[in-house]
């Protein structure tokens, strides 16, 4: 079955691949994000990074909104 993202949730994938310290590690638009393994968390340090997995980066490739 193919997925619908909401308009938060790609707005999210977006702000995090640009600018990813402005995006709420507790937002449910993320936490959707990562259970469809879009946006995996990493520690760093003693705390955690969210950023965009290779499938993240084919969503917003196949819609145009990256390079």
């Amino acid at each position: 079955m193919k997925k619908f993202f909401s308009p938060h949730e790609l707005a999210t994938l977006v702000l995090l691949l640009s600018a990813p310290t402005q995006v709420s590690l507790n937002s449910p638009d993320l936490m959707a994000l990562q259970q469809d393994q879009l946006v995996e968390m990493v520690a760093v340090g003693d705390s955690s990074v969210a950023r965009v997995t290779p499938d993240g980066v084919r969503v917003l490739q196949r819609l145009g909104m990256v390079g």
